[in-house]
């Protein structure tokens, strides 16, 4: 019975403790805002938020200037290249991360005139050298005049929901997984012959199976998007499955303080020194002088009678 009982247990200890490091390292994700907002971004098309940043203000200044849709789309052109175009579209990148990932009940609208808004000294400074001549008022008025994005409350704030339903069945996980653990560690070590090694082993089992784990992870993380932007979704994979590695190698030390405690409590005592052995087995095969004495002394007495 016993032998066919502790191979179970072993397996289901094995599976409880994957379960276990996996939940302990999504529920640290879900938590990690920081890390939320770096693959929230990472999985945005900057390319095609980009175009439609351009879009917008090029069907104003078409509307505010009465330039042509070539002049238009040339000037623009000319302005994605400058600083000072790419850090406003990196705000509203910004800008739109933080309603993605907010909670339920937060502002989800976003003022795109106002993070457009340095753009305009680089648009009239292009128009100026293109030599189109339009106010810069009316460049300011064609910025003005975009409306804020509300976007849908569902849409808005699905990261943050995800997140929090995420958070909510890695909890639940977690804790079906420990009982696990215990459960199957308790049942192998009452079937182990010797219990203390089988819980050092198992504290063991532990330890490298995290290693393993922070191991796989980190090369996952890397092979994922090993150009760091190969695409937005394997670069937003790239950033979760590469973060909070510091969860595996936590569990690992533990487990291996544990194990090397009742490897220190219950190893054997230590064997008397080689000196000491050597000494005491040379003295053991060395022959008394007197009892060999006695002996041929015994032996002449019978012989001469």
């Amino acid at each position: 019975m016993r032998r066919a009982t502790l191979p179970w247990a072993l397996w289901v200890f094995g599976l409880s403790t994957t379960l276990l490091l996996v939940g302990l390292w999504g529920r640290a994700v879900t938590v990690d805002d920081d890390v939320i907002a770096r693959s929230t971004e990472a999985a945005l098309s900057a390319d095609l938020v980009t175009e439609r940043v351009y879009d917008w203000i090029g069907s104003g200044l078409i509307a505010a200037t009465g330039i042509t849709d070539a002049e238009s789309e040339r000037v623009l052109d000319e302005v994605r290249s400058r600083p000072a175009a790419a850090g406003a579209i990196d705000a509203l990148i910004d800008d739109v991360v933080r309603a993605l990932i907010a909670p339920p009940g937060a502002e989800t609208s976003i003022d795109v005139a106002a993070a457009l808004t340095p753009l305009v000294p680089e648009v009239v400074s292009e128009l100026g050298e293109q030599g189109i001549d339009v106010p810069a008022g009316a460049v300011e008025a064609a910025v003005e005049d975009l409306d804020p994005v509300t976007l849908d409350t569902g849409e808005a704030v699905s990261v943050g929901v995800v997140t929090d339903q995420a958070r909510g069945v890695l909890t639940r996980g977690v804790v079906f997984a420990a009982v696990m653990l215990i459960v199957a560690g308790s049942v192998a070590v009452v079937l182990a012959e010797d219990r203390w090694p089988m819980v050092r082993s198992l504290a063991t089992r532990v330890s490298f199976s995290a290693l393993s784990f922070a191991a796989l992870f980190r090369i996952g993380g890397w092979a994922l998007d090993p150009d760091g932007g190969r695409s937005p979704l394997r670069r937003s994979g790239s950033i979760l499955v590469g973060s909070n590695l510091d969860v595996f190698l936590i569990t690992a030390g533990l487990a291996a303080a544990v194990a090397v405690t009742i490897w220190l409590i219950r190893r054997p005592p230590s064997q008397v020194s080689g000196v000491d052995s050597g000494t005491v087995s040379t003295a053991a095969s060395m022959p008394d002088p007197e009892v060999g004495e006695t002996e041929d002394t015994s032996t002449q007495e019978l012989v001469s009678v």
